[in-house]
């Protein structure tokens, strides 16, 4: 078996549709805490992101965390605003990787893991708020703010920092051996 970045991008990306997937059939079945504020499990995708540089395998995990929900979105009933959910995403889970990867000196940090949800969580949620106003103008801006508010809170921090720091910090001996 080859294990170069192109086959890392390819397994990250499967892994991820296939846990991202079972995941959701979980918290799914809790419903929206508000209008458009779900729970979604955001660390496992990044605790996937955690493990590998920014560039192709992240793109790979992102896609494939995508990827997850679209196969679910099918099968509740697909609406229009999925596409740009999908997207937002993508670019949610980038924003991570790209934070945890580039910006910061020590992406081991605590307070770095943090960031780096927030900010996935808090990109993909804006995604969703203007998918929000964009399908459903009628609801106003005010619902699209809670949702934005309270997505970036649930995906971010509840079901993304939280969780990923005590698993980063559980894991952290074996994931020092597979980083270097």
């Amino acid at each position: 078996m080859e294990h170069g970045p192109e086959s890392t991008a390819s397994a990250g990306g499967e892994v991820s549709v296939s846990t991202r997937r079972l995941a959701l059939v979980v918290t799914e079945s809790f419903g929206e805490v508000a209008v458009d504020v779900d729970l979604k499990p955001f660390f496992l995708p990044y605790l996937m992101l955690a493990t590998v540089r920014y560039g192709l395998p992240a793109l790979s995990i992102g896609l494939g965390a995508a990827l997850g929900e679209g196969v679910l979105d099918i099968f509740e009933g697909y609406e229009l605003d999925d596409p740009i959910g999908f997207i937002g995403y993508v670019v949610g889970f980038m924003a991570f990787s790209w934070y945890l990867r580039e910006v910061v000196s020590d992406p081991t940090r605590t307070r770095s893991q943090v960031v780096a949800a927030i900010l996935g969580g808090f990109v993909q949620a804006v995604f969703e708020g203007a998918a929000f106003l964009a399908f459903a103008p009628a609801a106003g801006v005010e619902q699209a703010v809670v949702s934005v508010l309270g997505n970036t809170v649930t995906h971010g921090l509840l079901l993304g920092a939280i969780p990923l720091v005590a698993l980063l910090s559980a894991l952290r001996p074996r994931l020092a051996e597979i980083l270097e």
